[in-house]
């Protein structure tokens, strides 16, 4: 029974202690990162939670093929759901970096790093504290599956600071070919869920989000000589 607590414990801290760690770092390096941070907290706010879920909720209750399409077609359920977070998610992403590019005119990949912590973050906050309330969390039972959706939040978070990259790369060249990627992976990624081997699904997503790492690296390294 203690092992299950601790999982859970553990797994729930991992939800809320990342970015909490991340807000209280840029609170305290004082460089104005924080206000990247905070933007990318709003950007996920907006589109996800304002936007998206409540467009979603009311579209399924008018729209009789999209109520059953859960049962008709997971494939396309799922590539539906997929398809529409990319969309609001990297708008709101492309959005929030532009309007931080006209207040602080030039950003690097560090004010790319902060932004994609604060939506990944959030959204991570908000996925713990979502179960909470909906008492998915038991802490005398189950430990393993809470534990597995705290790493699974750090690996949602490594995948939400690469399509902040590519946003911030599509921002500061001005081409929406990078925004159209980030929709694309983005949406891949949230499709993987169709496979509904929890084990298969969350083995991608480290694959995943360790490739994703490396890309980041390379991408900050060159930016760093140039």
């Amino acid at each position: 029974m203690i092992g299950n607590i601790l999982g859970n414990v553990v797994g729930f801290l991992l939800m809320l202690g990342v970015p909490l760690a991340a807000c209280i770092y840029y609170l305290w390096k004082r460089d104005g990162r924080i206000w990247m941070f905070f933007a990318g907290i709003l950007s996920f706010t907006v589109s996800q939670l304002l936007i998206r879920i409540p467009l979603l909720q009311y579209a399924g209750k008018k729209w009789e093929w999209l109520m059953l399409l859960p049962y008709t077609s997971l494939v396309l359920y799922y590539g539906f759901l997929g398809l529409t977070a990319g969309l609001f998610e990297e708008t709101g992403r492309w959005a929030a970096f532009s309007l931080m590019k006209r207040r602080r005119r030039a950003l690097d990949w560090k004010d790319a790093l902060a932004l994609g912590l604060g939506h990944g973050g959030v959204e991570a906050v908000w996925v713990a504290v979502s179960g909470l309330m909906a008492g998915n969390f038991d802490f005398t039972a189950a430990g393993g599956r809470t534990l597995l959706g705290g790493v699974e939040r750090l690996f949602a978070m490594t995948l939400h600071v690469g399509f902040s990259f590519l946003i911030f790369k599509g921002v500061e060249e001005k081409k929406a070919r990078w925004w159209l990627l980030a929709v694309l992976l983005h949406g891949l990624t949230d499709f993987q869920l169709v496979i509904g081997n929890l084990a298969v699904v969350e083995g991608l997503l480290a694959i995943e989000a360790v490739a994703v790492l490396l890309l980041v690296v390379r991408f900050v390294r060159r930016e760093e000589r140039s």
